[in-house]
């Protein structure tokens, strides 16, 4: 299953809808204190100048209050993806099944009720960071999915969470003519990719990195695998 996550606005974007309000705002501020003060009897010159005075407050005030806000934001971030177990920078994702993967969803003796909806880990969507989950699991007599257990999750177990939850969410019934066997258990995996993030055709098993950076931190993270 291939779940896709569109891009959000970026930093470039957001700042300049930030200082396009600031800029609003300032000029209200601005033409309202100069008006009321004049309406006071205050000398025109006297008036403007001590509008923008005030004004300047304002707006340094409203800097600084952003950029604490937004270190914040940023240590709250950090601290949530390594408790994530996320790479501190983008990850593009090239999968292709295998061919017993592939033979083994296509003779499925099941069919899904609806679609099959993946929330898309929001940290990872922002990060830029793509990543696969193969699920095993097993469908009961009602079509509910039960005993869902984690064969693979890349760079990070959210993935497989998130493809946990659909799955449980999720509902099936049999395949017209089909008569299939409680007890047995199925794979599935599923692809998180960014629009317009991967550049390349879909070919391999694991993942080319947009920064080498990472290479040190994803074989850090194999090695944890290996040792548990």
């Amino acid at each position: 299953m291939l779940v896709r996550a569109t891009r959000t606005l970026s930093a470039w974007t957001l700042g300049a809808a930030f200082y396009a309000m600031l800029f609003a705002v300032v000029v209200i501020v601005h033409v309202a204190l100069t008006t009321a003060l004049r309406a006071q009897g205050w000398h025109g010159g006297m008036a403007l100048f001590v509008s923008g005075a005030v004004v300047l407050g304002v707006v340094i005030a409203g800097v600084y209050l952003a950029s604490a806000l937004r270190e914040l934001r940023a240590r709250m971030r950090e601290r949530k993806r390594v408790k994530q177990k996320l790479p501190d920078g983008p990850c593009c994702v090239i999968w292709r099944a295998s061919e017993a993967e592939a033979g083994q969803a296509h003779d499925m003796p099941w069919d899904v009720v609806g679609p099959l909806r993946a929330r898309y880990p929001r940290l990872a969507r922002r990060l830029g960071v793509e990543g696969v989950a193969i699920a095993d699991f097993e469908i009961g007599a009602g079509g509910r999915v039960k005993n869902v257990h984690c064969i693979d999750a890349w760079p990070s177990d959210v993935f497989y969470d998130a493809a946990r939850e659909a799955l449980l969410h999720a509902r099936f019934e049999p395949k017209p003519d089909v008569h299939p066997r409680f007890g047995a258990s199925y794979r599935m995996p599923f692809v998180f990719r960014i629009s317009g993030a991967t550049k390349l055709k879909e070919s391999g098993r694991r993942a080319r990195r947009l920064r080498p950076g990472l290479q040190a931190a994803a074989e850090a993270v194999e090695k944890l695998r290996g040792a548990n």
